[in-house]
């Protein structure tokens, strides 16, 4: 997936927010997880290497990354639910970022970071994720789905399931994120650029627009036909 990181801006222009004051990111406290996957937490990082062959490492500055909290229950469903809808009614707000004629869901590609003995962030693991109306949400990691359930309390996300922190709720805001990313060339060519995510505690995510709920589909044949 490190071909989000060029086009993280483009896929973060249908949630602008006004009044942005960033401020220095702190590291939130990382809940134990247990995911069955025996590649977790090795020292290698498995999960960076997307299979290409080019001779590029990538360095991301968490030290150096900004953080800006999501303050309101409507900017929190914009950044995270796979649908919308009034929080009073309960009646279905449709989106249409994508296509003219077709609603548009919202899928997550997270990662899921640890701490490491030196202080830095390592991923652990990467797979889509779905915070769902009917309050449940879904982890999807090595091929296997990992549920548990979400409450909105004032800006803060609760999730709770068996294999995330013990079992215990899990608390944490939910931030906009900007990471300064050094990348090394082959031949010693240096570049930064900055990328942007979006935080609920230890998971990190892009925001993918979908026409279809928990996958990535872009606009049908009919409605780009139109």
């Amino acid at each position: 997936m490190k071909h989000l990181n060029a086009t993280a801006a483009v896929l973060l222009s249908g949630l602008l927010l006004p009044n942005l004051a960033f401020a220095q990111s702190h590291s939130a406290e990382n809940p134990l997880v247990s995911l069955c996957e025996p590649l977790m937490s090795m020292d290698d990082d498995n999960f960076d290497d997307d299979g290409d062959e080019e001779d590029l490492t990538e360095t991301r500055r968490y030290d150096l990354e900004n953080a800006e909290r999501l303050e309101t229950p409507q900017q929190i469903m914009n950044a995270l639910f796979e649908e919308k809808w009034n929080f009073s009614t309960n009646e279905p707000i449709k989106r249409y970022e994508l296509c003219g004629g077709e609603e548009t869901y919202v899928l997550l590609w997270s990662r899921l970071l640890r701490d490491t003995d030196d202080g830095s962030l390592e991923t652990d693991a990467e797979g889509y994720m779905s915070f769902r109306k009917d309050g449940s949400f879904e982890y999807v990691f090595a091929a296997r789905p990992y549920q548990g359930t979400w409450e909105l309390d004032g800006t803060e996300m609760v999730l709770t399931a068996d294999w995330l922190n013990n079992g215990e709720p899990y608390r944490t805001a939910v931030e906009r994120i900007e990471t300064p990313v050094e990348t090394v060339s082959g031949n010693g060519e240096t570049n930064i650029f900055t990328e942007e995510m979006y935080r609920l505690g230890a998971f990190r995510f892009y925001r993918l627009p979908t026409t279809v709920r928990g996958q990535e589909r872009r606009c049908s044949c009919d409605s780009i036909a139109n």
